[in-house]
């Protein structure tokens, strides 16, 4: 039985480790390149090199070149309002609404117990540090409304509060359909719903 030459196969192998896409799609991105040929190779090659350059933000956990990623390092950002996000797509999709100031903390992930992701494998305690210092006014929960957001605003509020009560806690409006991702949202519909966002 014919098989594609050994190379082929590895590129499709890790191809298809990437999420959402399933083998099939693998195969047409491996021979896609292939048509293209050296000059796509070489740029793909190019871009998943310039990774390694790549980091996380020591304050926030967003994406950076640096150690302090560029929203935190801008003064014009009011640093007294924390938006809380699941993950750096979801900075991206809020910052094209033009609606958020403040500043980021990427959570990655929510709590699941399910799938064995507890608060202590979230960025959560050191929100909880950042919301103690004097200048932080507000946390806005910008995270999804599912059982696994829900419960996770849930424990980040009781945490909150319990280092500093008078902290104003809100939440995005569900204007956002319940289970959906922040990230497939229209910019219409975030903005209003960052607008309309309610104190938990």
């Amino acid at each position: 039985m014919y098989t594609y030459p050994f190379k082929l196969e590895k590129l499709i192998n890790e191809i298809s480790k990437l999420p959402g896409i399933g083998p099939k799609m693998a195969e047409r991105t491996a021979i896609y390149l292939l048509k293209k040929g050296q000059p796509a190779a070489d740029a793909l090659s190019e871009a998943l090199d310039g990774i390694k350059d790549i980091k996380f933000c020591n304050i926030c956990g967003n994406i950076s070149t640096l150690d302090t990623c560029a929203v935190c390092t801008d003064e014009k950002r009011d640093k007294g309002v924390i938006c809380v996000v699941e993950s750096p797509e979801d900075v991206i999709t809020i910052e094209h609404t033009g609606k958020h100031a403040g500043v980021y903390h990427v959570l990655y992930g929510v709590i699941n117990p399910l799938n064995n992701i507890l608060p202590e494998n979230l960025k959560i305690s050191s929100l909880v540090n950042r919301a103690g210092a004097p200048d932080v006014r507000e946390i806005i929960l910008a995270i999804n409304h599912t059982v696994e957001g829900d419960a996770t605003s849930l424990y980040i509020a009781d945490a909150v509060k319990t280092v500093k009560p008078d902290l104003k806690i809100t939440r995005l409006a569900k204007g956002l359909p319940t289970g959906s991702d922040i990230k497939y949202a229209d910019e219409i519909t975030l903005g209003q719903a960052i607008l309309e966002r309610k104190e938990v």
